[in-house]
């Protein structure tokens, strides 16, 4: 029997043209994949959050052309609902990342344990009791701070008299000190003119002889 022997592959590695596109609901990723069909190529995704586009088509006898290209799906993406489209006319492939709606988080209440009712009562006993007790020792201290305030208003009193009475002597001193001062000075201004009279007279005198 004569065997047959099937030639091993050879692949020529290429680097396709990728657009990424961002848009508020979704992001697409474009990939340029001219000469390839639809079922010659893969997309997965893993449970890592990776996303892998590969594909292989044969050139000629033994040589086939291949790509893979990785990426890494952003947290925000909903993993469940990324789809992806081929369009054999005009070669491209369109991967959709569609954006995950956040939901906000409801946090449970815990409920309040009621009050009793026998509890509240007594408390409000014992503070209306105390209070009671409170009243007395506060009207002792304020007649205390009444009794100290009227003894020092009494001894200010007397200090407030005597410290008027130095003030008006001392006015009194300053007084008579000015007016002495006022005499001499009326003496001083009267001398003078008494010793102008003088002189303008003998000095008339003396023309006439």
């Amino acid at each position: 029997m004569a065997s047959t022997s099937v030639d091993p592959r050879s692949y020529v590695d290429f680097e396709p043209r990728i657009e990424w596109f961002k848009g508020k609901e979704s992001d697409t990723i474009i990939v340029d994949v001219s000469g390839f069909k639809k079922e010659q190529l893969k997309v997965l995704i893993n449970s890592a959050g990776n996303l892998k586009i590969s594909g292989e088509r044969p050139i000629e006898g033994s040589h086939w052309s291949r790509f893979l290209r990785s990426f890494t799906i952003p947290k925000n993406k909903n993993m469940r609902g990324i789809q992806a489209k081929f369009d054999g006319d005009e070669g491209l492939l369109y991967v959709i990342l569609p954006i995950s709606i956040s939901t906000p988080e409801v946090i449970p209440t815990i409920p309040t344990k009621p009050q009793d009712s026998s509890t509240v009562t007594s408390t409000q006993q014992e503070a209306s009791y105390l209070g009671k007790k409170e009243v007395p020792k506060m009207q002792e201290k304020v007649e205390e701070k009444d009794k100290i305030s009227g003894e020092n208003t009494t001894e200010d009193y007397i200090e407030d008299k005597a410290a008027i009475g130095s003030a008006r002597k001392g006015s009194a001193a300053v007084a008579s000190v000015v007016n002495k001062r006022k005499v001499v000075i009326l003496c001083v201004i009267l001398g003078v003119m008494v010793s102008l009279g003088l002189a303008i007279y003998l000095s008339y005198r003396l023309k006439g002889l």
